[in-house]
């Protein structure tokens, strides 16, 4: 295969003195495999990735208990396969563990699933109904072809049964794609999941979406018309989508599903990746789009319009880099690839250089440094993309853990923004007496695009349940700047407002929200999605606010806060009482609209005319 378009002069940020070894240098984290290599070389190292870091059922108890469990491991795997076709391999999926084709295209690199071979595949936790693939969370796979047949319980085809921060990106499945597992033990029901991302799917079979809660498509080809998420599916420049419905609901829970349908996103550009071709790797850039339309953003030739940057500009970390290590590179003006692993940083990773990458692998983990300052900020500067990380708090006050901009008032470029893809945060989980953190992250640059994440403060951890307000995070996102758009946003527990909009001419597609679990008072008097009282435009769609007041049956008033002008629209907004003590409730969806999710009506959907 061939790029369609390569650039080499776009995106070098500056003339680096230094040059890089092409091959570089990986870290024991990162594997590398050639379709030369037997199914047992293969499955050797990633079943062993997977014994530290997936979920296994219990002999003895299959139905209480897990063996394996990895959600708080300490380690971190990164698969690269080169192109070519590998037969009979089996890849399952553990915690901080993704698997990256390195093809130009993903029909470069194919997992044929021969003798009933899965490829590349998640399940979900332990096969438990109860907890289902409620945490089966931190793993990704991206740019290949399954061919695979096996048959699963319901369906055949690529098994990917995730929640959050579980991206699967740019894939040919020949077969069905199938996002939830059903549980043989528990007769006939499905395990709960509670909403993914997918972008770049090209789906032949059936997507069986089957008891996800919520789910994010974005720029897909979905061949065979798909089945719809429980409460809230949003479909974004995708060709065959569902036709776009208000929920609907009766004491009973929902009876029709929000389906959002947006043919056309304002500013768009894809994930960062890496590539393997004449015995080298390259870093490809993809272009922005303005308008962005419906359908694939890959062709058997690549990303049209792709820049394509030798390793030779970019430096891969060692599990010793320490912050001013890698400072020092990114000051060079090199890209910078962060291998698989654990960071513990004494300072900011800051992007001063315009067009400059950080891409991550393998849930590479920046761990907050202790000076109170973000993991990674991005300068007053055009074009940076940021990519495949995982931000985690330390135990001391930290005002934002991701910043995008630094004056303040940067006015930005309209046709080459800030990117920020499959870039996750977490406060707690790790252990408490994480935080305080004031936002995870925090937007005040314009022209920002957030492309999948989420934004967690923990609800549980090694510790057990979080109580009593743990482990702070008073705001997820806080966007201060105008023309910031986001796809796919997760935002969960956060003490305060989940995510606070200040900034004009903003959208939000897809929005999925849980309150904070341990609030013990009368009224918890904040909101899922808050859009600050002086905007005048901003639209959002696919939204849902989930309450699950455990600890007390403590009222949340409103779900979103927005001012009532004519330029603030919310479509297809939904509250959700999951669960919690008698008496706890949503009372309002938007504003005072009314739509109180409580025992006895669990669900209440809010639509424009």
């Amino acid at each position: 295969m061939i790029y369609s378009t390569v650039t080499l002069t776009s995106l070098l940020v500056c003339v680096a003195q230094a040059v890089e070894p092409n091959p570089p240098s990986w870290p024991d984290t990162v594997s590398v495999f050639d379709p030369s290599m037997s199914q047992e070389e293969i499955e050797a190292v990633t079943e062993a990735a997977f014994a530290l870091n997936g979920h296994y059922p219990s002999e003895d108890t299959p139905e209480t208990g897990c063996q394996g469990k990895g959600e708080w491991s300490d380690y971190r795997f990164a698969f690269l396969f080169k192109p070519g076709s590998y037969e009979e391999v089996n890849v399952p999926m553990g915690y901080y563990t993704s698997a990256y084709g390195l093809g130009v295209a993903p029909t470069d690199t194919i997992f044929e699933g021969t003798n009933g071979a899965k490829g590349i595949y998640a399940e979900e936790d332990c096969g438990v109904y109860e907890t289902g693939a409620l945490g089966t969370f931190w793993r990704s796979a991206e740019n290949f072809h399954s061919k695979s047949m096996f048959a699963w319980e319901v369906g055949s085809g690529m098994s990917w049964v995730v929640s959050q921060a579980a991206p699967v990106r740019n894939v040919k499945v020949d077969n069905d794609l199938l996002l939830f597992e059903y549980i043989p033990a528990s007769c006939c029901a499905a395990g709960y999941a509670s909403g993914g991302w997918a972008s770049g799917m090209d789906v032949n079979g059936y997507t069986k979406f089957g008891s996800q809660q919520q789910f994010a498509f974005r720029s897909s080809d979905l061949h065979q018309q798909a089945d719809l998420p429980v409460w809230n599916g949003v479909f974004m420049s995708s060709l065959g989508a569902p036709t776009a419905q208000c929920g609907a609901s009766d004491d009973t829970g929902s009876t029709a599903a929000s389906v959002t349908n947006e043919k056309e996103l304002p500013l768009l550009a894809e994930k960062p990746y890496i590539t393997f071709t004449n015995e080298k790797y390259q870093l490809v850039v993809p272009p922005v789009k303005a308008k962005a339309e419906a359908g694939l953003p890959w062709t058997e030739n690549g990303q049209e319009g792709s820049t394509v940057i030798d390793f030779e500009n970019v430096y891969v970390t060692q599990l010793t880099d320490t912050s001013t290590v890698i400072q020092a590179k990114l000051d060079e003006g090199l890209h910078v690839v962060i291998s698989a692993g654990q960071y513990q940083l004494d300072d900011s990773l800051t992007l001063k250089h315009k067009n400059q990458v950080l891409l991550g692998i393998g849930y590479a983990t920046l761990k907050a440094p202790s000076n109170g300052k973000p993991c990674i900020v991005v300068d007053d500067v055009d074009g940076v993309r940021v990519a495949g990380m995982l931000l985690q708090a330390g135990a001391w006050q930290t005002g934002a853990m991701m910043q995008v901009g630094v004056s303040g008032s940067y006015t930005a470029s309209a046709t080459n923004p800030v990117v920020l893809t499959d870039v996750f945060a977490r406060v707690g989980g790790t252990s408490n007496g994480m935080g305080p953190v004031d936002a995870m992250f925090l937007v005040q640059s314009g022209y920002t695009v957030i492309d999948n994440t989420w934004l967690w403060r923990a609800d549980h951890g090694t510790d057990g349940l979080v109580k009593n307000g743990e482990n702070p995070a008073k705001n997820g996102l806080v966007v201060n700047a105008d023309h910031v758009y986001a796809y796919g946003l997760a935002v969960e527990h956060t003490n305060e407002d989940n995510v606070v909009w200040n900034g004009n001419d903003g959208a939000t597609f897809f929005f999925q929200a849980e309150i904070m679990y341990d609030y013990t008072a009368d009224v918890w008097d904040h909101n899922c999605y808050k859009v600050g009282s002086n905007v005048t435009s901003h639209h959002a769609s696919g939204l849902g606010c989930y309450s699950f007041f455990r600890d007390y049956p403590a009222e949340c008033p409103v779900g979103f806060s927005v001012p009532e002008v004519e330029g603030v629209v919310l479509d297809k907004a939904v509250n959700v009482y999951l669960n919690g003590v008698d008496g706890s409730k949503i009372s309002n969806i938007v504003n005072q609209d009314g739509g109180t999710a409580v025992v006895g009506h669990p669900i209440a959907y809010h639509c424009i005319a």
